[in-house]
């Protein structure tokens, strides 16, 4: 029988021999030497196929490589496979471009997109045999730094892992963070952590975040360019390269982070986009425009018919239905769009005014008539269950409708298939439900029943994701520095290891932070207090709030803006009294 030795030599021969296939089958990949420059290891905490899926891995590594000084590789975290042995023995992850083990970077910075990502954070750093916590680092280990939507509202679960976080959109301090790193890579510990604290928008926990570190934006999104550079199959978007269109979302559904904490709404100009399509259009002919409010860009339709005539097959990837455009449709069409996602989020109208989603039943059902008439071949519906107030009779109202949605599709005889995706409301940090307690899972479970019932043998399509694992993202989110703690003591990241853990570190209460004061108090988002005290009485009432009005007029509304006019480009935008479905185009 092989020795532990032999058997982790072997993992690192296949370890490296799966990062050289890998670059050898990618276009873009960017090799330097590093003499004269500073090493930096860019590292996504899951698989390869999902983090080459990721935009802001994308633009962060074509950011960090522009700079001369800076050789930034690629690494990604695929948990090792169990074999008959148990799970093989690993050295950790290496980098697609030199093969190099991240204990060799003096820079790992990681991106973190998904909370349920961090047991892969803490993992990693022990399979890459680097001190998981920054208490028991020295002078010669690697700095270990973080950024990324996950980390904007709540840095605080892994804050005894990382030395730093990057609170916000980095474009605003890359520079200067890049400077700092420089001349502080090889310096002692004690100085980098200084100096980085030093850094607008960064987070040291070593020395405390004062009265909150302030979240970093983009002013004037028409300086910045987001695009993918490398290309590879094993993607989700399988050679095609994604252009991010707009940024940040003013319609304020009060469940949703991106609506908050990437406020305001900013819109690249026409020119520029196109400029980024052409560059992409010389590698692959399939476009991707992408944001979390793209659908509201006031050229939308403009760029997306330029886009095709330069020759490229456009994928959009949301839209609301009130707003498309037939020309727009049909180039969608032309680039193989053949699956249309609505997100109606609840399904009662009392429901969806609750959560600022005021979308009415009739408009979701005229959504799914132009659905059926264009013979598109599925159309998938997603909600919520487990809102705050929700009762029975709201869940039933969703069967209701996802019944009368099924009919109209039968009704243009194209076979367009029904996919129901119904999931739990996780709370998240800077939202208008931050200090709610979850649904218990015996109730979403119930509620989930509900649903089963009234779909059997009609050819509706249900999905949805376990209340256990909701249970396991609320403490990912909401959590504390203890978190970090916990996922140590784990054996396995199965649901029953995650309680465990998190019942042995208090973290499973009604609130994962035990009530008092909450974690993410260190971040200052920008939105006032005030503002989410007002759009949780707004949900007891039934009230909407509108969304964010164009730059150029200026709001005070909820503190992001100050009333500083943001130099972007703004639509006309709806009441949400009067806002449709929010549609998303399936690639």
């Amino acid at each position: 029988m092989p020795t532990l030795a032999t058997m982790a030599k072997r993992n690192l021969s296949r370890t490296i021999s799966l990062a050289r296939q890998r670059l050898d089958a990618e276009q873009g990949a960017v090799i330097k030497d590093w003499g004269g420059r500073l090493p930096l290891a860019l590292v996504y905490p899951n698989s390869y196929y999902l983090g080459m899926s990721n935009l802001g891995l994308q633009t962060l590594y074509g950011l960090l490589n522009n700079r001369s000084d800076i050789v930034c590789e690629r690494a990604f975290y695929d948990p090792p496979h169990k074999s008959e042995r148990g799970d093989d023995p690993s050295l950790g992850p290496v980098t697609i471009e030199s093969q190099r083990p991240l204990a060799d970077f003096p820079v790992v910075a990681y991106t973190l997109t998904y909370e349920i990502d961090y047991y892969h954070v803490v993992r990693s750093l022990q399979a890459a045999q680097i001190e998981p916590l920054s208490i028991n680092r020295d002078d010669g280990d690697p700095l270990i730094i973080a950024g990324g939507a996950a980390v904007i509202t709540n840095p605080l679960p892994l804050a005894d892992c990382f030395d730093a976080f990057v609170i916000g959109e980095a474009e605003p301090i890359l520079e200067e963070l890049i400077d700092t790193l420089q001349e502080y890579a090889y310096s002692p510990r004690a100085d980098q952590l200084e100096a980085l604290a030093r850094i607008p928008g960064v987070f040291v926990p070593a020395l405390g975040s004062g009265d909150g570190v302030e979240r970093q934006w983009v002013r004037d999104i028409s300086t910045t360019e987001a695009m993918s550079l490398v290309l590879t199959d094993e993607t989700e978007f399988n050679q095609m390269t994604l252009i991010e269109a707009a940024r940040g979302c003013g319609r304020g559904c009060r469940f949703c982070i991106a609506g908050y904490v990437f406020r305001p709404p900013r819109y690249r100009p026409l020119e520029s986009l196109l400029n980024q399509v052409q560059e992409g259009l010389k590698r692959t002919d399939r476009v991707g425009l992408l944001g979390a409010a793209v659908a509201d860009h006031p050229q939308l339709a403009e760029l997306a018919v330029q886009a095709d005539k330069l020759g490229g097959r456009v994928s959009v990837s949301s839209l609301r239905v009130d707003n498309l455009a037939p020309e727009l449709l049909d180039v969608l069409s032309r680039g193989g769009t053949r699956t249309v996602t609505l997100a109606p989020e609840a399904g009662s109208e009392r429901m969806r005014q609750r959560i600022n989603k005021a979308v009415s039943e009739d408009q979701i059902i005229e959504a799914a008539d132009k659905v059926g008439s264009a013979a598109m071949n599925r159309l998938k519906l997603y909600f919520m269950i487990g809102l705050p107030d929700e009762e029975d009779e709201d869940v039933e109202a969703m069967a209701n409708l996802g019944l009368a949605v099924k009919e109209r599709l039968d009704a243009h005889g194209h076979g367009t298939e029904l996919v129901m995706s119904v999931g739990p409301l996780v709370p998240k940090p800077a939202t208008a439900y931050q200090e709610l307690v979850q649904s218990e899972a015996g109730l979403v479970k119930h509620r989930q029943q509900i649903l089963q019932h009234a779909f059997r043998k009609t050819g509706i399509r249900l999905r949805g994701d376990s209340p256990t694992w909701a249970r396991i993202d609320d403490i990912c989110s909401r959590s504390d520095q203890r978190l970090a703690h916990a996922i140590l003591e784990m054996e396995a990241p199965s649901a029953r290891e995650w309680m465990r853990a998190a019942g042995e570190w208090n973290l499973d209460g009604p609130l994962p932070w035990g009530g008092g004061p909450s974690p993410w108090s260190a971040v200052e988002t920008g939105i006032t207090a005030r503002f989410f005290e007002r759009e949780l009485s707004k949900h007891l009432r039934e009230k909407a709030t509108i969304a964010c009005p164009p730059p150029e007029i200026g709001c005070n509304m909820c503190g992001v803006c100050g009333g500083n006019e943001i130099p972007s480009y703004s639509p006309t935008i709806v009441p949400l009294e009067t806002v449709t479905a929010e549609a998303v185009v399936g690639v």
